[in-house]
C-alpha cells in the first residue's frame, strides 16, 4: 500500500516534455485574471486550467499547426492557431476573453480541492456569489450571520436570550456538525462555536462555498452536515480600497475597511472591522434583547510571488470581542452587577495562516499550509464565572496531478486542539488534548463527456478515540448542456466534546466532564439532486435545482441533565430542497423551499429535533440597473417547530427591503429589515422569574424586531 501511494504521488514527475505552451487568461474589459478558465488542444485530450495567477501550462505539444480553444463560463469561447515550435517571443501569450451579456452563475469552486467548475463537480456544492455577498455585506457588515441565510437549508439559531450568541444549523443538524473554513483553513472549533459566525466580518469575501452533506472524507471531523468555506478576495494589479460605514436605528455602528493590491513580486490585503452596539430592551421587560457589544477585527495578509508558478502567503488575524447582556440595570450600572442577572462574554482570538503553492504544469501542483489559533474566552455571570483557553493548529501537505482522464488529490494533515480551563472557577476537570492525523486520496475521473465520478478515501487516527476510515463516492451524469444529475454518499464522524448549543443554553460551568466510556459519533449520509440551467436568450437565464438528502448519526452525543451520554438509537434528518432563479434583463427572482424531517429515534416522547422547522421558504425579488440603482425585496417563512419542553412554536415570516444607489466611487444603502416587526416577545414572555435568577425560553424567532440601517460604501 505504501509503495502504491508513493507511485501515485511521484508518477507525474516522470512524464517527459516536448513543446510547452504557456498562456495567461484575462477579462477583456477589466483585465482581471480568470482563475479556473480552460485551454483545450483541439482534437486531443490535452487541456489545462488556469491557476490562481490566471496561468495555464500545457506540455507535450506536437510540432506543426495546433489549434486551441479558450473558454470560461459566462465568456465567449476563443479559438486560436499557433505553429510549433513557437518563436521565443511567443512562448507566453496573454489571451483576452469577452464576457457574455449574462453570466449563468459563479462557477469555480475550491472547496472540493480541485479548483473546478461547479458544473463539472459530482459533489453537491452551492455558491453564494460576489453580487450576493456584496449585497448582504452592505446590510450586515459586522458578521456573516445574515449572509449565510442566503442558502435555503441554513437556519440561524440564537443560543442566548440576552447575549445574542448564535450558531447555524445546516440540513436540520446542530451547528457542531458543520465545519467552517476560510480559504481551506479551519476557523473555529471547541467552545468558540456560539460566537463563531458573530466574529467573522465579510468585507474581504469573494464568495461562500457550501458543501451540503457528509464531507469528512475531504476535511475530517466536524463535517457531518457539511462545510462552509469562506473564500477571500486575492490582490490584483488594480488596487482595491473600500470603506463601509453603517448606522442602525437600534444604536449599532460599524466602520470597516479593506485594501488589497498586487505589485510585481509582492501583494497584500488588509481588513479591519469595528462594531459598536448599545444594549437595547426592545420589548421593555427590563432585559436586553440586543446586548452591549464591542468587536474589533484586524487581518493583514502578505503575498510573495516567488516566480510565475510559486506563491507564498502569510496571514494574521486578530479578533477581540466583548458582549454584555441581561438585566438592563446590570448593564447600565457596572458598580453593582451581582445584584442583577447578567451574562458577559469576553473573547480574544489570534490566528496565523501560512501557505506555499507551487504549480508544475499539466495539472500538477503542490501545496503546504499551516494555521495556528489561540482562543481565550471568559464567561461572567451573576452566579459564577468560566475561563478557558484553546490552542489549535492545522498542517497539511497535498499534491494534485493528472493521469489521462483522472485528477488525483493526495495528502496528509495533522490537526491538534488543546483546551485548558481555570479549574478554580469551574471546579471541573475537563481539560483535553486532541491530536488527529489524516491521510487522504481523491480521484476525479471523467470517463466520458457525460459522466463524472469522484471517489475519496480518508483514514484518520485520533489519539483518544482511535481510527476512522471514511470513504465517499459521487456520480454525475450530464444529459445535456441544460440538465445534469448528481448522486453521492459518504461516512463521517465527530469527536466528542462538552461544547454545543445545549451547553451554551444550560451554562458551560454546569456541564460535567465526559465519562471514560464515551464514544465518537459516526454518520452516513447521501444526496441526490437534479439541476437545470438555460440561457434562454441574451437577457434571460433560468436555473433550477431539486435535491434530496438524508443523514443518520449513530451514537449521538446528547446532554442528559448536565452529563453528555451516547444514545443507542440514531439521529436521522431527511428532506429536500427546491431552488429556482429567473433573471430577465434587470429583474431577478429567486424562490427556495426546504422541507426537513429531523428525528431523535431515541426519544419516544418527543422525537422531533428541537428548533428545526419542517418548512422554510426564501423569496428574493431584485431590480437592478447596472452601476446605477438596485431595489431588493427579501422574505423568509419558517413553519412551527418543537422545543425541548414539548411545546410547539408559532410559524412566522419576516420581510425586508433594501435600496442601493451607485455612484462612481461610493454607494448609498438604505435598508429596512423585519419590516413587519415580528418578535418572539410578541408571542410569549421569554424571561421566566425569579428576575434575580431567571430561566429563559429557547429562542426561535427574532428579538430585535424592525431595524432600519443606512450605510455608505466608498470604493477608491
Amino acid at each position: 500500500m505504501k509503495k502504491l501511494f508513493t507511485l501515485l504521488l511521484f508518477l507525474p514527475f516522470f512524464v517527459g516534455a516536448q513543446n510547452t505552451f504557456k498562456v495567461i487568461i484575462k477579462d477583456s474589459l477589466t483585465d482581471q485574471l480568470l482563475f479556473g478558465s480552460t485551454a483545450i488542444l483541439k482534437g486531443s485530450n490535452k487541456r489545462g486550467n488556469a491557476d490562481l495567477n490566471g496561468k495555464i501550462e500545457i506540455r507535450n505539444i506536437p510540432d506543426g499547426k495546433q489549434t486551441f480553444v479558450f473558454s470560461y463560463i459566462g465568456y465567449e469561447n476563443k479559438e486560436l492557431t499557433f505553429v510549433f515550435p513557437l518563436k521565443e517571443s511567443f512562448k507566453e501569450q496573454t489571451i483576452y476573453l469577452k464576457p457574455k451579456s449574462q453570466q449563468l452563475e459563479e462557477v469555480v469552486v475550491t472547496s472540493t480541492r480541485t479548483n473546478s467548475r461547479i458544473e463539472s463537480i459530482p459533489i453537491r456544492v452551492e455558491v453564494i456569489g460576489k453580487e450576493e455577498v456584496d449585497e448582504e455585506v452592505n446590510i450586515k457588515p459586522a458578521n456573516i450571520s445574515k449572509l449565510l441565510l442566503e442558502s435555503t437549508s441554513i437556519q440561524s439559531q440564537q443560543t442566548s436570550a440576552v447575549n445574542g450568541n448564535m450558531s447555524i444549523r445546516l440540513l436540520g443538524l446542530d451547528g457542531k456538525y458543520t465545519q467552517i473554513l476560510k480559504d481551506g483553513f479551519p476557523l473555529f472549533s471547541g467552545f468558540a462555536q456560539g460566537l463563531s459566525v458573530l466574529e467573522i466580518p465579510p468585507l474581504d469575501l469573494k464568495q461562500v462555498e457550501i458543501i451540503k452533506g457528509s464531507s469528512s472524507s475531504l476535511y475530517g471531523s466536524d463535517a457531518i452536515a457539511g462545510i462552509i468555506n469562506l473564500i477571500s478576495k486575492k490582490p490584483l494589479e488594480k488596487r482595491e480600497l473600500t470603506f463601509l460605514f453603517n448606522q442602525t436605528s437600534l444604536s449599532g455602528t460599524d466602520a470597516n475597511g479593506y485594501f488589497s493590491q498586487r505589485w510585481k513580486k509582492f501583494g497584500m490585503s488588509f481588513l479591519t472591522s469595528n462594531n459598536f452596539q448599545k444594549a437595547v430592551d426592545v420589548n421593555k421587560d427590563g432585559f436586553s434583547d440586543i446586548p452591549e457589544t464591542r468587536t474589533f477585527n484586524v487581518a493583514p495578509t502578505f503575498y510573495y510571488y516567488i516566480d510565475p508558478t510559486a506563491t507564498l502567503f502569510f496571514g494574521l488575524n486578530g479578533t477581540f470581542d466583548v458582549r454584555r447582556g441581561g438585566d438592563m440595570e446590570a448593564i447600565n450600572d457596572h458598580s453593582y452587577p451581582y445584584l442583577y442577572y447578567f451574562e458577559e462574554n469576553i473573547s480574544n482570538r489570534i490566528s496565523t495562516q501560512l501557505k506555499f503553492d507551487k504549480q508544475f504544469g499539466n495539472g500538477r501542483s503542490f501545496a503546504l499550509k499551516n494555521s495556528v489559533s489561540y482562543y481565550d474566552r471568559t464567561i461572567n455571570q451573576s452566579s459564577g464565572s468560566f475561563k478557558g483557553k484553546q490552542i489549535s493548529s492545522y498542517t497539511e501537505a497535498s499534491f494534485n496531478f493528472n493521469i489521462q482522464k483522472h485528477t488525483f488529490v493526495t495528502g496528509v494533515n495533522v490537526n491538534s486542539e488543546k483546551f485548558t480551563e481555570d479549574i478554580a472557577l469551574s471546579n471541573q476537570q475537563r481539560n483535553y488534548n486532541y491530536i488527529t492525523t489524516g491521510l487522504f486520496l481523491q480521484d476525479d475521473w471523467k470517463p466520458t463527456p457525460k459522466i463524472a465520478l469522484q471517489a475519496g478515501l480518508r483514514t484518520d487516527y485520533q489519539n483518544k478515540f482511535g481510527s476512522f476510515i471514511l470513504p465517499r463516492f459521487a456520480l454525475m451524469y450530464t444529459f445535456s448542456k441544460a440538465f445534469y444529475v448528481r448522486l453521492g454518499s459518504g461516512l463521517g464522524y465527530k469527536v466528542p466534546g462538552i461544547f454545543s448549543t445545549e451547553s451554551e443554553q444550560v451554562g458551560i460551568n454546569n456541564i460535567q466532564p465526559l465519562p471514560s466510556s464515551i464514544k465518537a459519533e459516526k454518520s452516513i449520509g447521501g444526496n441526490l439532486d437534479f439541476n437545470f440551467k438555460s440561457q434562454l436568450d441574451d437577457e434571460t437565464v433560468l436555473t433550477f435545482n431539486q435535491s434530496f438528502f438524508v443523514t443518520q448519526i449513530n451514537n449521538p452525543l446528547v446532554l442528559s441533565g448536565f452529563q453528555f451520554v451516547n444514545k443507542d438509537q440514531p439521529l436521522v434528518t431527511k428532506g429536500f430542497e427546491s431552488n429556482g432563479r429567473l433573471v430577465v434583463d434587470e429583474f431577478q427572482l429567486f424562490v427556495g423551499y426546504t422541507y426537513i424531517d429531523a428525528r431523535r429515534k431515541y426519544d419516544n416522547v418527543q422525537s422531533f429535533i428541537p428548533l428545526t422547522p419542517k418548512n422554510k421558504v426564501n423569496l428574493d425579488v431584485i431590480y437592478e440597473i447596472e452601476n446605477n440603482v438596485s431595489l431588493a425585496f427579501e422574505g423568509i417563512y419558517l413553519s412551527s417547530m418543537f422545543r425541548d419542553a414539548d411545546t410547539k412554536t408559532k410559524g412566522f415570516y419576516t420581510v425586508g427591503l433594501v435600496l442601493q444607489k451607485y455612484f462612481k466611487h461610493f454607494t448609498i444603502i438604505a435598508n429596512c429589515e423585519n419590516m413587519l416587526d415580528v418578535r418572539q416577545t410578541r408571542f410569549e414572555n421569554i424571561v421566566i422569574p425569579p428576575i434575580a435568577s431567571p430561566e429563559f425560553r429557547q429562542i426561535y424567532a427574532p428579538l430585535n424586531g424592525r431595524v432600519f440601517n443606512v450605510a455608505l460604501r466608498v470604493k477608491l
